[in-house]
């Protein structure tokens, strides 16, 4: 997982960086099939719930982008990149 800025994200909706969002590789976003779902992420003992409002371009297959926030909640975010688990809830 990553993080990055929030805004307007492919689902249409505007989010703010405090929001528990996430962002979905290309190929898992599917074209918006997922927009809305939520997702369990956890890392290193710490577990938070993230919406689905954009996708990831520069993404591999299920890797994610969170909000920093929700990065936040799991890590500092000058960690980066951390290894995590998700699934849909």
């Amino acid at each position: 997982a990553t993080w990055y800025w929030t805004g307007v994200g492919n689902c249409g909706a505007h989010s703010v960086d405090t929001d528990y969002i996430v962002a979905l590789s290309t190929a898992e976003y599917n074209n918006g099939s997922h927009c809305w779902k939520h997702i369990t992420v956890c890392y290193e003992g710490k577990t938070i719930d993230a919406t689905v409002v954009d996708s990831c371009p520069s993404c591999s297959q299920y890797s994610i982008d969170l909000s920093p926030s929700a990065f936040e909640a799991l890590a500092p975010r000058s960690k980066g990149r951390i290894q995590v688990s998700w699934n849909y809830v």
